[in-house]
């Protein structure tokens, strides 16, 4: 039960999934790369796509002739191999490029406090990857910090091939990992199915429980109003909390009304392409209207303020305690509590659902395409990095996303009629009845609850595919939050410059705990503030300023 909560929680925390995961990403203001505002500008841009257009020096193997050594600072959370070494895919990768890897591996909660610590130290190893854990102040600090190299830019164009052919084919993927002033400062993971560059989907978002309301004799409510009256006989049935908010008292439910309500900033784009203020639209004051009265006749769980949605939901699904949650991640949807052995509660089923318009409009969705996500990057104490740059391309090659999700062939898998990898029943149908994933940390790199190089998202698809009888419930859960018909989330990999951070840090802070102090209070009925007061106060607190800024933010990726 901890390891399959820690897998989603780590997934959660690199993919940004406040918003749903490759969903909308951290809106939070941070400092990072710095738009280059020179005339030259528009130059240097145009010269990056110049060399862009050249063809890197081709991957060869092995990546020296005689036993280099690198070592990479690395964010991995395996419990199974105490060496990273004897892992077999590593094994195979050093015989491969004759490149022996001293590992320093980091758990994934343990990142941002490790990471500070080594910057503090001025020891650096050769490559760093840090997962989702940013550097602090951004890439452009690093840079000036003399941690980061400034030279990637250069090294990727010339020694990371691979990396550079899923760059050039996907548009969203290339400007995601390009800074503002067209150079790539760092390198960026990539997401992507089998050997292709592929966004993920919505990982979290509204569910019921379907056993639940089945039993109740009720068929899936199509709006609001329908599931006021399903909540109303789920409590009368004995259920005394049937609907659970967010801690902030917000829910995706709140796409319903065009809004998003689980955020930092609440941000959102509108119809016209535009930053808008979540906050300061009409849908905003509905939801929390809506939500203030469902409170008032005992619908909503009080407790709501302290439910951790990645810890709690086994034992209330184990307990029956609610109907509706506000969101539940897509690995546990469908009956996976029970099949992961988190509950003993056979007959569990959480649907999702894409919550209908209010106005009859299209379906919502707060989502962010994400294709080059986290970073990895080399450090200014490597000696040789163009033999650093080479290693990590052949984490982008073919080989290399083979070994790092699948093992070894004709072991944990073969190669299908299509050319691809499916995992063999040493993996999957194991007479002891051992997890897939325990089996493949013993095997393959990125099971150690990391997705260095290439983070190939179908691979855990399969795996779960397998546990479940051979239906996806996580897939088809993220398939039904991503089709929504309209979709109101920012884009992802846009960046904040540092002077943009400083000027609005504290104002982000400020607007941020104004507006969830004004949530959570008017929905138990504690403030009476009107909703036109309360949005005339946001904007007294800076909030047009904030909008402002991401607004000139997107404007520049966008322009890209």
């Amino acid at each position: 039960m901890k390891k399959a909560t820690a897998l989603l929680l780590a997934a959660v925390l690199a993919m940004g999934m406040l918003f749903g995961c490759g969903g909308s990403g951290s809106n939070t203001p941070s400092k990072t790369e710095s738009a280059d505002k020179s005339s030259d500008a528009g130059k240097t841009e145009e010269a990056g796509k110049t060399e862009e257009a050249d063809n890197p020096e081709e991957l060869k193997l092995p990546l020296t002739e005689e036993k280099q050594e690198l070592t990479v600072w690395f964010n991995y959370s395996g419990s199974v191999v105490s060496d990273l070494n004897e892992i077999e895919s590593v094994k195979k990768m050093e015989e491969l490029t004759n490149v022996h890897i001293n590992w320093i591996p980091i758990e994934q909660q343990q990142l941002k406090d490790k990471l500070g610590i080594l910057l503090t130290s001025g020891d650096f190893p050769d490559i760093i990857y840090p997962g989702s854990t940013a550097y602090p102040g951004g890439v452009e600090k690093g840079i000036s910090e003399e941690v980061i190299r400034a030279d990637h830019d250069e090294l990727i164009r010339k020694y990371l091939p691979n990396y550079m052919k899923y760059l050039n084919e996907n548009e969203t993927a290339r400007k995601q990992a390009t800074a503002d002033d067209g150079k790539m400062k760092i390198i960026k993971v990539i997401a992507g199915e089998d050997f292709n560059c592929k966004a993920e989907g919505v990982y979290q978002g509204v569910c019921y429980r379907k056993d639940l309301l089945e039993g109740l004799g009720l068929s899936e409510p199509k709006n609001i109003a329908e599931w006021h009256d399903a909540l109303v006989k789920a409590k009368e049935s004995g259920i005394d909390t049937p609907f659970v908010l967010n801690t902030n008292g917000g829910s995706w439910l709140s796409a319903a009304w065009g809004v998003p309500t689980i955020s930092s900033t609440y941000l959102m784009m509108d119809d016209n392409g535009k930053v808008a203020g979540g906050v300061l639209q009409d849908g905003f004051g509905k939801y929390l209207e809506t939500m203030r009265q469902w409170y008032a006749e005992g619908l909503i769980d009080p407790n709501f303020t302290s439910f951790n949605y990645y810890l709690d939901p086994p034992a209330a699904v184990e307990d029956n305690k609610h109907l509706l949650y506000s969101f539940i991640l897509s690995a546990f949807t469908g009956n996976n509590y029970y099949a992961m052995h988190m509950c003993t509660n056979e007959s569990e089923f959480l649907q999702p659902i894409v919550p209908a318009a209010e106005d009859g409009g299209k379906t919502v969705m707060v989502y962010s395409p994400v294709e080059a996500k986290d970073t990895i990057f080399i450090s200014t104490a490597c000696k040789n990095p163009e033999l650093a740059a080479k290693w990590i391309d052949f984490q982008y090659s073919r080989e290399g996303e083979l070994l790092n999700w699948y093992g070894i062939e004709d072991v944990t898998y073969t190669m299908d009629k299509d050319g691809l990898p499916q995992f063999t029943d040493m993996v999957l149908h194991d007479p002891n009845n051992t997890p897939p994933s325990t089996i493949l940390e013993k095997y393959a790199l990125n099971w150690g609850n990391s997705w260095f190089g290439k983070h190939n998202t179908v691979a855990s698809e399969k795996v779960a595919a397998a546990a479940a009888g051979g239906t996806n419930q996580q897939k088809e859960a993220v398939n039904i939050w991503t089709s929504a018909e309209k979709n109101i989330g920012l884009p992802s990999g846009y960046t904040l410059t540092e002077e943009e951070s400083d000027a609005i840090n504290a104002k982000a802070t400020a607007v941020q705990t104004l507006i969830e102090e004004y949530m959570i209070n008017y929905i138990l009925g504690a403030d009476n503030t009107s909703f036109e007061d309360f949005k005339k106060k946001v904007l007294e607190y800076g909030y047009q300023e904030i909008i402002d800024t991401y607004q000139a933010a997107v404007d520049r990726y966008n322009a890209r």
